[in-house]
């Protein structure tokens, strides 16, 4: 009977030994690809993916990594095909789901959106920018209340984000609440003082709140900043004349 046992045992270390060492050639072609990825060459890069995939159906890796390319060659169908399957294949690994909620933003797909930053933050709650996207995806939903508390919280977890605070002052305004949305876009821009659409938007802020000459200071700011804008702030100077 011991020998037996031991024969046994002796059979499944040499299957499992089998079965890794065929997988050695799908981790190999997986790593081709992501290299390929990583050279922007994104064609070469799937059909290394797809080999590995043909060796190894399982390899959750290749799944993503094939699914960037797509995404990078703007195949978002194919993209989201592949990030739901390697989500199937290994579901407590957030970054599929933030690169799947991304497509789904860019789709127009809010809804969608926020069930995958909703279980990013159920395995990672200290994702801040998670919170911060998904309270995007909640803005887009006109569910500015929800938005303002996910910008919160990513500003709670991460200080620094500046775009946490600049996307809460545009959630303000939709909620009336404009000296609100000026201290933010202040905050923000005392964070990244270089970023234009921070100005813009605080301009825009002060001719609501008829603060003229903070308004008019901070469009000719947008414009010092990014002239590309020029056109932008003229609209919004019309408007408000």
């Amino acid at each position: 009977m011991r020998i037996l046992y031991v024969i046994i045992i002796q059979l499944f270390v040499c299957l499992n030994y089998s079965i890794a060492a065929q997988n050695l050639p799908a981790e190999e072609d997986a790593k081709t690809g992501d290299l390929r990825l990583f050279q922007n060459r994104y064609q070469e890069a799937i059909l290394s993916y797809n080999k590995a995939i043909e060796r190894d159906s399982r390899l959750w890796k290749a799944y993503l990594g094939r699914g960037e390319a797509y995404t990078k060659l703007g195949d978002n169908t194919r993209a989201i095909s592949d990030y739901t399957q390697a989500i199937a294949l290994s579901p407590k690994y957030t970054e599929a789901y933030y690169r799947r909620a991304a497509l789904y933003v860019e789709r127009n797909e809010y809804a969608k959106a926020v069930d995958d930053y909703s279980m990013i933050v159920a395995l990672d709650s200290a994702y801040a920018k998670a919170y911060m996207h998904r309270g995007i995806a909640y803005h887009k939903l006109q569910q500015y209340a929800e938005a303002v508390n996910d910008f919160s919280q990513a500003i709670a977890l991460d200080y620094y984000l500046s775009d946490a605070y600049y996307y809460r002052g545009i959630s303000k305004i939709s909620l009336l609440a404009p000296k609100e949305a000026v201290a933010d876009f202040s905050l923000a821009i005392q964070i990244l003082p270089d970023a234009a659409p921070y100005y813009k938007e605080r301009g825009m802020t002060y001719y609501m709140l008829g603060e003229w000459k903070l308004a008019d200071a901070d469009m000719n700011k947008t414009v010092e900043l990014d002239s590309e804008l020029q056109s932008s702030v003229e609209t919004i100077k019309k408007m408000f004349r």
